[in-house]
């Protein structure tokens, strides 16, 4: 393997890393639920509105 390919495969896997652990779930998460705007998130909402 060659210096090329190790200096590759070295910043491939940190970019890996970086987006597997810093990934922002949450806003993912928000992102989904305002463009899909699921059933079950909206029944989610009305069930606590009536308690």
């Amino acid at each position: 393997m060659s210096f090329t390919q190790r200096v590759l495969l070295s910043i491939g896997i940190l970019l890996i890393d970086l987006i597997v652990f810093f990934l922002p779930l949450t806003a993912l998460f928000l992102v989904y639920i305002i463009l899909a705007n699921p059933v079950w998130f909206r029944d989610f909402l009305q069930d606590l509105n009536q308690t």
